[in-house]
C-alpha cells in the first residue's frame, strides 16, 4: 500500500527510516538533509531524528534534568550565526552531540569552512565531484539524489578546463597530491599503475562508439603473449630481516586464454612454473617455484596466487603474488613481467638460458 505523506515532517520521518534500513549513520543522514532542505547542521541532525525543537529540549532535560532547557534555548543555537540566535558553549556542543549521536564537528560542518585554501582538500574534493557527476554507484553510496548531483557539473567542467590547461608534469603533481592522501597500507604505485593502464585502453578505444565499448569481452582472444620474458619479483625475509628480489628468465606459451611459463635454466638451480587464465587485461592464476637447493631456502617449495595487469602494448605485466610462508603467515610481494623477445627457438631458449 503505497503511503500519503501529509505533510513535511512526515517526509522527513520516511526519508530519515529509509536512510537509517540503508545503513546510514546519523551523521550521514545529517549530511543529506542539509543538501535537500536548505538547512544548517544543527537543524538537520534533529530533522534526521523527527524531533521539533520542543522535542529536542524535552529529551534534553530528561537526560540533564539539572540543567532543563526549552524550545528556546534549541531555537537560539540553530540560528546562530545569525544575529537573533546565540552561540553555543563547547559544554552544549557536546551534549547536543552526545543527544543526537554525532560529533561536534559535524554540529558545525556548515561554519567557517576554509578547507579549499588547501591545495590537498581541493584535489581530493575535485576527484569526488567527478566521481559523483558521472558514477550513479557513488551518488548512492554517499546519500545524493539525482537532483543533488546535477549541481556538481559546473565543477566537473572547471576541473575537465584545468586538466586542459595544465601540462603533463602538473597533472603528475596533481595525481601525486591525490594519491598521497590515501592510507598507506594502500598500494599507492600498484593504484596508480592500474590507472594509467585503464587511461590507455580507454584512449584506443573509439569515443564515438559508446561507452558500452571499453567493457571487455572475457572470452575475447588477447594479442599473442608468447615468447621469453623476464622476471622480477620481491619478497621480504623475516629471517634476514630485509627485502629481495629474484629474476628468472621464463618462456610463455599462450593458448585461447591460458598461459602456462616455465623458467629457463637458472644458475642457481631454482625453478619457477606459472599458470594464468586471461580475462581482458588481466592474468590471474597460481605459481610454484622450488627455491635453490644449495641457497637460503635450501630447495623448499612455495607456491600461491598471482594477478598481473597486461599493458596495452603486450609487452609488460605488472601485479602482486600472494603466499604462504614457513610459519603460515600470507606473505604478498610486487610481481614484473616484462617480454625480451617473442621468438621461442632452440637458438633464444639457448641464448636466455643461464643468463641469471
Amino acid at each position: 500500500m503505497t503511503t500519503t505523506i501529509r505533510s513535511a515532517r512526515q517526509a522527513q520521518l520516511l526519508a530519515s527510516q529509509e536512510l537509517r534500513e540503508a545503513g546510514r549513520t546519523w551523521t550521514e543522514i545529517g549530511q543529506v538533509f542539509q543538501a535537500r532542505y536548505g538547512v544548517n547542521a544543527r537543524v538537520a541532525l534533529r530533522l534526521a531524528h523527527g524531533w521539533s525543537q520542543r522535542e529536542a529540549a524535552d529529551r534534553w532535560t530528561e537526560r540533564w534534568p539539572d540543567d532543563p532547557k526549552t524550545f528556546k534555548n534549541i531555537s537560539y543555537w540553530e540560528q546562530w550565526p545569525a544575529r537573533t540566535g546565540y552561540a553555543p558553549s563547547l559544554d552544549v556542543l557536546a551534549r547536543l552531540a552526545e543527544l543526537y549521536g554525532c560529533h561536534v564537528a559535524d554540529l558545525l560542518s556548515d561554519y567557517s569552512d576554509h578547507r579549499d585554501v588547501d591545495p590537498m582538500f581541493r584535489a581530493r574534493s575535485d576527484l569526488e565531484q567527478v566521481a559523483a557527476a558521472v558514477d550513479p554507484a557513488y551518488e548512492r553510496a554517499n546519500g545524493s539524489t539525482a537532483s543533488e548531483v546535477v549541481a556538481i557539473t559546473p565543477a566537473l567542467s572547471a576541473l575537465v578546463n584545468s586538466m586542459e590547461e595544465a601540462d603533463v608534469h602538473e597533472l603528475a603533481r596533481q595525481t601525486s597530491a591525490w594519491i598521497a592522501q590515501f592510507d598507506s597500507v594502500i598500494d599507492r604505485r600498484s593504484l596508480l599503475l592500474k590507472l594509467s593502464f585503464a587511461l590507455a585502453v580507454a584512449a584506443s578505444t573509439s569515443l564515438t562508439t559508446g561507452a558500452a565499448n571499453l567493457e571487455y569481452d572475457p572470452a575475447a582472444k588477447a594479442s599473442d603473449l608468447s615468447g621469453i620474458w623476464i622476471s622480477r619479483y620481491t619478497y621480504y625475509s623475516s629471517g634476514r630481516g630485509q627485502e629481495f628480489s629474484d629474476v628468472h628468465y621464463v618462456t610463455i606459451r599462450h593458448q585461447d586464454r591460458q598461459l602456462v611459463a616455465g623458467s629457463l635454466p637458472h644458475s642457481t638451480g631454482s625453478t619457477l612454473q606459472l599458470e594464468l587464465t586471461l580475462e581482458g587485461i588481466t592474468a590471474t592464476g597460481a605459481w610454484e617455484e622450488h627455491t635453490s637447493p644449495t641457497g637460503y631456502y635450501r630447495g623448499a617449495v612455495y607456491r600461491g596466487a598471482i594477478q598481473l595487469l597486461i599493458a596495452p602494448s603486450g609487452g609488460q605485466m605488472t601485479g602482486k603474488w600472494l603466499g604462504f610462508g614457513k610459519n603460515f603467515q600470507i606473505n604478498n610481494g610486487e610481481w614484473e613481467f616484462v617480454r625480451e623477445t617473442r621468438s621461442l627457438s632452440r637458438q633464444a631458449i639457448k641464448a636466455y638460458s643461464l643468463k641469471v
